[in-house]
């Protein structure tokens, strides 16, 4: 394991040129919907894909990071869905790491790892899944020893999965994860409040141990909303973000579909263009959730003539109100 502080300190040197180069913000600062009833608020980010060698690519992320922190409730946590990086390489780590570190500090961070951030197939997946361990201790103090953990938020359960397996297309779950999802799930009942799960696949993507597709994860996730609020955030897709396709329902709960935050154009891949720092801001009020997407590279609510009041955005209520 490389030392925690030798991490921090190098990442953040380099990308202090890396930062500089891209400029400050002149975006404006923005709120949520009802800042006065909101009980909990966090952004969710996908598919950053960084890599070394691609500085438009780490512009719409160093920018979007930037435009993130002004909103004016703050964030009870930001999460990276995963394909944080392109290859899972030491230098895009240090390039992630260092931006999150120098422009969300003090945040609280949850990543989640995508078949990016181990190889894409290639590669040790041990050795790999001991990097993104490093760098997930050294910079979000996360002491890992599985690719999935939890955190307790305002009393509402973060639950992030992760794979088993060095996979592309599909996900490997291992009985252990399912029987530990399970109690946790247990656990988040007895709270009264949303569930949240975090996972780069969509959750029809899962494979079982023989390879073959398995409904296990959906099936459990919606038993359990039945009677309890559970939502579901995924990534790997690069699906763009749009009201009639990204939010989904059909499997018994709320599934939304992220995007490539650092979608590109242009034959080389290097051409920023008006779907470029697409997540969502998820607010939590006392009777419902509200998905809301938003370009975090300019500055503004994702617009989308499908959507309320021609804006990108789903609204969902609660079975159980949110206390507190």
């Amino acid at each position: 394991m490389i030392k925690a502080p030798f991490l921090r300190v190098f990442s953040v040197m380099i990308c202090l040129f890396m930062v500089l180069a891209c400029g400050i913000s002149s975006a404006p600062k923005y709120d949520v919907r009802e800042p006065e009833s909101c009980k909990l608020n966090f952004a969710v980010l996908s598919d950053s894909h960084i890599e070394g060698n691609n500085f438009a690519r780490y512009k719409v992320f160093e920018r979007s990071l930037q435009n993130l922190k002004k909103n004016e409730s703050g964030h009870d946590a930001v999460v990276f869905l995963g394909d944080n990086t392109m290859n899972g390489q030491n230098v895009e780590n240090m390039l992630f790491h260092g931006t999150v570190e120098m422009l969300l500090k003090n945040e609280t961070v949850l990543p989640v790892m995508g078949n990016h951030d181990i190889g894409n197939g290639q590669g040790d997946y041990d050795q790999l899944r001991g990097r993104w361990y490093d760098y997930t201790y050294a910079f979000f103090g996360k002491e890992l020893e599985t690719p999935y953990y939890y955190e307790v938020i305002d009393g509402c359960y973060f639950i992030v999965l992760g794979p088993e397996e060095q996979l592309v297309h599909e996900m490997y779950m291992t009985q252990a994860q399912y029987a530990w999802l399970e109690g946790v799930l247990e656990q988040a009942a007895d709270s009264g409040k949303p569930a949240f799960v975090f996972c780069h696949y969509p959750s029809d993507y899962m494979i079982d141990e023989n390879e073959d597709e398995t409904e296990r994860l959906i099936d459990m996730l919606a038993a359990y909303n039945e009677t309890n609020d559970l939502f579901y955030f995924c990534g790997h897709t690069h699906m763009p973000l749009f009201q009639f396709w990204s939010f989904h329902n059909s499997d018994g709960y709320p599934e939304t579909y992220l995007p490539r935050l650092t979608d590109l154009a242009g034959s080389g891949d290097d051409e920023i263009f008006e779907r470029s720092g697409v997540g969502v801001e998820v607010e939590v009020y006392e009777n419902e959730v509200t998905i809301r997407g938003r370009n975090f590279y300019t500055g503004e609510w994702l617009e989308d003539e499908d959507g309320p009041d021609g804006f990108c955005e789903v609204t969902y209520p609660l079975k159980n109100a949110f206390a507190g």
